[in-house]
């Protein structure tokens, strides 16, 4: 069964990115950015039980958000260094309206709209290495390559009964309807190239944060951008950014797609 689904989420993250280390240095230098995300999710997901065809529905998850931890953390030493971010969050299941169902045997779509609940729960877990290209008063930018983990797991229950529709070799079609549940379980495993900036404004502590990747692995593709506003202090840093995260399997993949995006605001403890 085929699903897609748009919630919107609110709990403490950490900014895959944060802000580019400052000047190299011989010491390691550390960094961690707690982070408050406001990002809407959009996924659109395969389900296969046996003896059903495919569906669509859509929900909002907002108020049946469970659970979310979400740190990221950073480490350099002169011109290189090293980044690690870890997600998670776990929903509730939440009412949702199936659109349509594929009448198993007869390949016949059938409109329909009845209720569903739904559950949802994902980790992501990143590792990049990192390599200075450009150090100046004005601006910093590195280049990254490394590798992204994301596990999701997803439920659905329906309770229906379609009404009869005509079979394609005359007659009607029922649907059977009643109830059950299926299940899905994906790990994507994707390499990710990628550079990451800091754009200093004027002669002042603003600046503007940059990030970009782009990669392939199980996924048939898969993206990340943050652009925003900083200040910095003798701490570290504020931050003020987008953020946009985006998969797609395509083909018979479990995760069609799979998009988080939203405004975010932190701030980067460097030590």
């Amino acid at each position: 069964m085929r699903i897609q689904r748009t919630a919107s989420a609110v709990g403490l993250l950490s900014l895959l990115i944060g802000s580019t280390a400052h000047a190299e240095s011989d010491e390691w230098q550390f960094g961690v950015t707690p982070y408050l995300w406001l990002p809407s999710v959009s996924a659109t997901l395969d389900f296969e039980p046996p003896d059903n065809g495919g569906s669509t529905f859509d929900t909002d998850l907002l108020k049946h958000l469970r659970a979310a931890f979400f740190l990221n953390a950073e480490a350099s030493k002169g011109e290189w260094g090293l980044l690690f971010d870890f997600v998670y969050c776990d929903f509730n299941k939440a009412s949702s309206r199936v659109t349509n169902i594929v009448v198993p045997g007869f390949g016949v779509e059938i409109p329909i709209n009845t209720g569903t609940t739904t559950g949802l729960s994902g980790s992501l877990l990143s590792l990049a290495g990192s390599h200075a290209l450009v150090r100046s008063s004005s601006a910093n930018f590195d280049l990254l390559a490394g590798v992204r983990y994301t596990h999701i797991s997803a439920s659905l229950d329906w309770s229906f009964a379609p009404p009869p529709v005509a079979g394609p070799l005359g007659g009607t079609v029922g649907a059977g309807g009643g109830t059950g549940s299926a299940e899905t379980r994906v790990d994507l495993w994707d390499g990710i190239v990628g550079v990451r900036g800091r754009i200093k404004l004027a002669d002042s502590a603003w600046f503007m944060p940059l990030y970009l990747d782009a990669g392939a692995g199980t996924s048939k593709f898969t993206w990340q951008g943050i652009a925003g506003v900083g200040y910095g202090f003798g701490w570290g840093d504020l931050l003020l950014a987008y953020r946009q995260l985006s998969f797609e399997q395509g083909g018979s993949g479990n995760v069609q797609r799979l998009t988080f995006s939203g405004p975010a605001l932190g701030a980067t403890f460097r030590f």
